[in-house]
């Protein structure tokens, strides 16, 4: 593992796009949610006082709510730019030429993406950390770790887009059409086939799509409100459990690297 890594390092350090989109993540990730911080600093019921965005135990599910977007936009466009971009220039060919095996070459792409969620998740925990100790009177231990299995929620959500993103990296292969697909779907095709399902058929298994399935590991906090005001008019809760989003979007993972793994290890260079 520690050798794939190393490569994988050395093949990336000095490209310009892992660059900018790794100081992009780090830049926005502690900075967005303090943005919103005058915005809702004396608004009036039913929004919530802007304290609640940055004191224990809430910062968790606030902060996780914008690693949400930024693992799913920059992360994900990283993990696609890595596969297509080494197919595109050969060097996937070179590396098999070179004595790899399919194998060894799909393991460096997964370990890949485990440093990426495992580096994605450090940063969340660390600025939600920050920002908490900054802004909570009095935080005591107790109530810094009152956060629901946020860090490893956290995690499994990076790990399930990264495995779509992988998916379509080696399924699609062409950069730019992959790029565009991955957005397309997680921003409006699952949308809009949600959309539908609810138009015809006003159930809870709508909540089961995969997008939706990970994005309820880090939802907008205010969704999990006992009185929402769309659960009342679904008629069904909105958000899918914690441990049920968990599970299924381990599932899912493991569904989209097995199949990057036969792509892989089956089709042609």
């Amino acid at each position: 593992m520690k050798e794939l890594l190393t490569i994988e390092y050395y093949k990336f350090r000095k490209n310009s796009v892992a660059i900018v989109l790794s100081l992009l993540f780090v830049l926005f990730l502690p900075t967005i949610l303090l943005t919103v911080k005058d915005i809702f600093k004396n608004v009036p019921p039913p929004f919530p006082s802007s304290s609640i965005f940055y004191e224990f135990p809430t910062v968790w599910d606030y902060q996780g709510y914008v690693g949400n977007w930024l693992v799913s936009f920059l992360m994900g466009f990283m993990m696609i730019y890595f596969i297509t971009s080494e197919i595109s220039n050969r060097t996937m060919r070179q590396c098999i030429i070179n004595g790899w095996t399919r194998h060894e070459y799909w393991l460096s792409k997964f370990f890949l993406l485990l440093m990426l969620a495992t580096v994605a998740t450090l940063l969340y925990t660390l600025s939600t950390v920050i920002i908490g100790l900054v802004h909570t009177p009095d935080p005591d231990m107790e109530l810094i770790m009152d956060s629901n299995l946020a860090v490893l929620r956290f995690f499994i959500m990076s790990v399930g887009y990264l495995s779509l993103a992988m998916l379509l990296a080696t399924w699609i292969r062409k950069g730019t059409l992959a790029i565009l697909v991955y957005f397309a779907y997680i921003m409006f095709v699952e949308q809009i086939l949600r959309g539908i399902h609810l138009y015809y058929f006003k159930h809870q298994s709508v909540l089961y799509y995969p997008i939706n399935i990970i994005e309820d590991l880090m939802p907008m906090p205010i969704l999990r409100a006992p009185d929402n005001w769309l659960a009342k008019d679904l008629g069904f809760k909105v958000l899918l459990p914690y441990w049920e989003a968990g599970l299924l979007t381990l599932s899912l993972s493991a569904l989209f690297l097995w199949l990057s793994y036969r792509i892989i290890t089956k089709k042609d260079l």
